[in-house]
């Protein structure tokens, strides 16, 4: 193909193009109906968050697959002044193996290419095997965005399971602690996220986050869950005990898929459980959806799942509590699409933006 993009895979005869207006107003159930089922991250009640409180443009770009059915691709993009945008694909392209997932990205590059982007950025749902291939097409190893490179993901079995089989399915630790919550007294709530239950849940974020992670502002939150909740693809829970709050979390769903976006607890460790009963009203309201699978999102990567020494040991731990499995992903790629653009944002530019960025936003880049 005459300007294709040097060592990128062949996009056998995909062509990408942006979403007409009436596959934007119909956006979340073309991303669900992508192979796998679809991601979140791509859905508009996120891509929307993002351009309004993220700084990004977004991109609702369709590519058509001859034989096979289209793929809807979300792309987030931000411009650098004198290189261009950079596109990133958050948690995608789907496709239904590796070859696929090249063969729809190569598609949206050339498009990102054509409008001006200078890098491309993918995160695709594929195992740690694929990357051999993924950096054959030119892509290199980077950062991640999207925050479940390694996650577990609980099988909810679908709409004719019911809820006593769902809590059976979870494991013996989670049951116990479920079990013991209630007996303790701990009322789990479905919130609806006004002023005061954000203000609430974010105080507990606060309080989570302090000397371990940089958290994003107050507002951007508060627009996120309120975006979300809009949707009807989103919900706030609540934990309290004797009327006092002791967790919270907040979960966002597209199609038959959730995901557990948000949560946080109190730091004094005076009521048992209240995670475990925090995440099982989810996993309830997520089945209630006739949702198969719930994300627990973020996990260790499986070869450090029992290291204690990895920040992530124990949240794995709980998170592995309601379903063993860790499931890994092949990681976070760039593709060049202008190389010495390209050269300059790694050698300097992403590193000047992310700077910029916490000093003068006070937020985090990505």
């Amino acid at each position: 193909m005459a300007g294709s993009l040097p060592g990128a895979a062949d996009p056998g005869g995909a062509v990408a193009r942006l979403a007409s207006a009436a596959e934007r107003a119909d956006w979340d159930a073309l991303v669900a109906a992508n192979p796998g089922g679809g991601e979140v991250w791509m859905g508009d009640a996120y891509l929307g968050v993002k351009r309004r409180e993220g700084g990004y443009r977004d991109h609702r770009v369709v590519v058509d697959r001859p034989g096979r059915g289209p793929v809807a691709v979300g792309a987030l993009a931000k411009r650098v002044p004198l290189l261009g945008e950079w596109w990133h694909l958050p948690a995608g392209p789907a496709g239904e193996d590796a070859a696929a997932v090249l063969e729809t990205a190569t598609a949206v590059a050339e498009l990102a290419r054509s409008r001006g982007a200078f890098l491309l950025k993918i995160e695709p749902r594929l195992g740690p095997g694929a990357r051999d291939a993924i950096r054959a097409a030119g892509y290199r190893d980077t950062v991640r965005i999207i925050p479940n490179p390694s996650t577990v993901i609980v099988d909810l079995g679908g709409p004719d399971r019911s809820e006593e089989e769902l809590l059976a399915g979870l494991g013996k630790k989670a049951r116990n602690s479920i079990s013991r919550a209630r007996r303790d007294g701990i009322e789990v709530a479905r919130a609806p996220a006004t002023d005061e239950n954000c203000a609430a849940l974010y105080a507990l974020l606060r309080e989570t986050a302090e000397g371990r992670f940089v958290l994003r502002s107050e507002g951007y939150y508060r627009e996120f869950w309120r975006a979300f909740e809009r949707a009807g693809s989103g919900q706030m829970f609540l934990a309290r005990r004797g009327g006092q709050l002791i967790a919270g979390a907040f979960a966002i769903a597209l199609g038959r898929k959730t995901t557990y976006k948000d949560g946080a607890s109190v730091r004094a460790k005076t009521a048992y459980g209240a995670s475990h009963a925090l995440q099982w009203e989810v996993i309830r309201w997520a089945h209630e959806r006739g949702a198969v699978s719930h994300d627990l999102c973020g996990a260790p990567p499986s070869d450090r799942a029992d290291d204690r020494e990895h920040p992530l040991y124990g949240v794995g731990q709980f998170k592995r509590s309601f379903s063993a499995e860790i499931t890994d992903y092949a990681g976070a790629f760039d593709l060049p699409l202008a190389p010495r653009a390209y050269a300059v944002w790694t050698r300097l530019g992403d590193r000047v933006a992310r700077r910029w960025s916490l000093t003068v936003r006070k937020d985090p880049y990505y």
